[in-house]
């Protein structure tokens, strides 16, 4: 596949990192106390985990357990204990660590990442899985934004610091696992390739991803 862009911008969790086991783990935890203290106010976990995918994790508490602490120190925490207790569940998507480190040499101020996640589980996640991988000079997480996937804020400000970094604008691709966060880049204007790591190539398609792969991300960027 030829991917003519001037910029790439990724989101993290599922998209580089295949990080479902280990935040599906926590969620699972997470959902499992509250069925337990909360039995008339039931959450079915599997449909629980069709939205929160993509989505901040302030916004799922807010959405799901409004009574749960929601200050920035405490969803800090909480997303740090995915990596620290289901780290070892995680692991790269096949081929991301040749495609970043092929971005790296060739072009390092051409690609971005754009994640739900704050800066403590996204940088946490490369001593875990990308121990030779430079992470990107445009590193965008839950903290840099007011509002999270959907809203394409996150995506316009990785693509916009790209372009004053190269000192011109051009086009942007966008790479996502998960259909909240394909419609962010949708929302965006931006070009959207679906991963197929968590959602099946149908339902990315149906968010608006162009197109969806289940090869590895560094035959998609040959």
């Amino acid at each position: 596949m030829k991917l003519f862009t001037n910029y790439i911008v990724f989101d993290l969790d599922g998209t580089l990192v295949n990080s479902t086991d280990a935040v599906e783990a926590i969620w699972k935890e997470t959902v499992d106390q509250h069925n337990l203290e909360y039995p008339d106010q039931q959450i079915d976990l599997a449909q629980f985990l069709t939205t929160s995918h993509g989505s901040r994790t302030v916004e799922t508490f807010e959405k799901c357990f409004p009574y749960k602490d929601k200050s920035v120190e405490f969803i800090r925490l909480f997303e740090l204990s995915i990596a620290t207790k289901y780290g070892h569940l995680a692991k790269e998507v096949p081929g991301s660590t040749d495609a970043l480190n092929n971005l790296n040499a060739q072009a390092p101020k051409s690609w971005a990442i754009c994640t739900s996640g704050t800066y403590k589980l996204a940088h946490g996640w490369f001593p875990i899985v990308y121990k030779d991988v430079a992470k990107p000079l445009v590193f965008i997480t839950a903290d840099d934004v007011s509002q999270g996937k959907p809203n394409p804020e996150g995506y316009l400000k990785a693509a916009t610091t790209l372009a004053e970094l190269n000192d011109k604008k051009g086009k942007t691709v966008v790479f996502e696992d998960a259909p909240t966060g394909i419609r962010a880049g949708v929302n965006a204007g931006f070009t959207v390739i679906g991963i197929a790591t968590t959602f099946s190539k149908a339902i990315l398609e149906e968010a608006g991803a162009s197109f969806s792969i289940w090869t590895s991300l560094m035959m998609a960027l040959t």
